[in-house]
């Protein structure tokens, strides 16, 4: 008896999902609640386990294929006698526990009828080579075979002119990188922006240097709250406010319908770098939450996007986003519109800068604001008028205490 398990309905108006890695093969046996695969949608990644104890009969998809939700995934043979019986390790399951060490040349490193993992890169150089990838013993994720595993099976026992033979081989041999998950996701949704929005960009400088002295004097506060407290709730206090005063920015294009979309809530994407990319995780109700408020959920939806463990309800509908580029340095940059949001802004390193203060020559804390737009919705003088509202707040941060909920 077999059972087909169908791609889940994931909600949030997701229709497909990306494969993006399955962590079994064609005749393995699997037990319940043991991982499959591994999907990515719009919102977030999420992996599938067995919900059967049985043997893999099909997989449906391949890795970097897009599969509809209710389509078949995999079928499984169920096997009899329960899941309490214990199961002997499948081959994909002992790939991705432990890297087997390299056999003798003549004795197999996999089971037979088990094609070994590697890319076309790879296949090809060990078709130069005249390598059995079967022979091989991979070192890469899930047991994949690299390039450095194919030289370290040719290079034992190897001369030195075969060795140098090798080296010549293998040596710039181009990566080829199939363009998936969410870097195919970001690629996706930046040449749409790109594409679509009249980008103008507005950079102007912001005097931190009383807000620098306030976060200080409240860090130990929020400590005893168990809060770290960063400068982003301030810049998200400080951007909900001036959004209140130019709804415009607040808003989204609706091409079809012709309509400039003004939103009456307040939900801040926060730019975060992960390991898989730019994720844009979302602060639900920015304008309801204290500043400590803010620091928590910062800081939850921070560390779930880099872990690689973000809530489907975390992600996307956001009306406006932050980007912080100040660990890197430099002097400011563009950012590009997270579509279909009409304005994203953009706060940079804070630095000790010589200014003038009262015709005096002092050193404050300074750094950039820039706000990027889309000029068929926002023109010029309403973009600076909200940096400049936002600027105003970073300046005076005591002026956000009249605001906090």
């Amino acid at each position: 008896m077999s059972y087909t398990l169908e791609l889940p309905d994931i909600g949030e108006g997701v229709v497909e999902a990306e494969v993006m890695k399955w962590f079994v093969a064609e005749g393995d046996e699997v037990i319940e609640d043991q991982p499959l695969v591994e999907v990515m949608t719009d919102k977030a990644t999420v992996t599938i386990p067995s919900p059967q104890r049985g043997r893999v009969v099909k997989l449906f998809w391949k890795e970097g294929q897009l599969a509809r939700v209710h389509s078949a995934l995999i079928e499984i043979e169920l096997m009899a006698g329960g899941a309490s019986q214990a199961m002997k390790p499948t081959p994909s399951a002992a790939r991705a526990t432990a890297v087997k060490p390299a056999p003798p040349p003549d004795a197999p490193v996999r089971p037979a009828g088990t094609r070994a993992l590697a890319t076309p890169a790879v296949r090809a150089l060990a078709r130069e080579l005249e390598l059995d990838l079967q022979q091989v013993a991979g070192s890469g994720d899930g047991g994949r075979v690299t390039k450095q595993d194919l030289q370290a099976f040719k290079g034992r026992g190897a001369s030195a002119d075969e060795r140098r033979a090798v080296a010549r081989v293998s040596r710039g041999t181009d990566e080829r990188v199939p363009l998936r998950g969410i870097r195919k996701k970001i690629a996706e949704k930046m040449a749409l922006s790109k594409r679509t929005a009249a980008h103008f960009t507005f950079v102007e400088q912001c005097d931190v240097t009383e807000l620098v002295r306030l976060k200080d004097r409240l860090a130990a506060g929020a400590r005893a709250e168990g809060v770290k407290l960063t400068f982003l709730p301030f810049v998200v206090k400080a951007v909900v406010a001036a959004l209140q005063t130019h709804p415009r920015l607040n808003a989204e294009f609706d091409e079809p319908a012709g309509e400039i979309v003004i939103k009456k809530h307040w939900d801040i994407g926060i730019a975060a770098a992960t390991e898989q990319g730019l994720l844009v995780p979302v602060i639900r109700s920015a304008d309801s939450l204290s500043l400590l408020d803010l620091a928590r959920e910062i800081d939850r939806i921070s560390a779930d996007a880099k872990a690689g463990k973000a809530r489907p309800e975390d992600h996307g509908h956001s009306t406006f986003t932050v980007t912080s580029l100040g660990a890197l340095g430099g002097m400011f940059a563009t950012p590009v519109l997270n579509h279909p949001e009409v304005g994203i802004l953009g706060i940079h390193r804070m630095r000790p800068t010589p200014v003038v203060r009262d015709g005096q020559i002092v050193i404050r804390d300074v750094m950039h604001v820039s706000v990027t737009s889309d000029h068929r919705v926002v023109d010029g003088h309403e973009a600076a008028a909200f940096c400049y509202e936002v600027i105003k707040y970073l300046e005076e941060p005591g002026l956000l205490f009249m605001r906090l909920v």
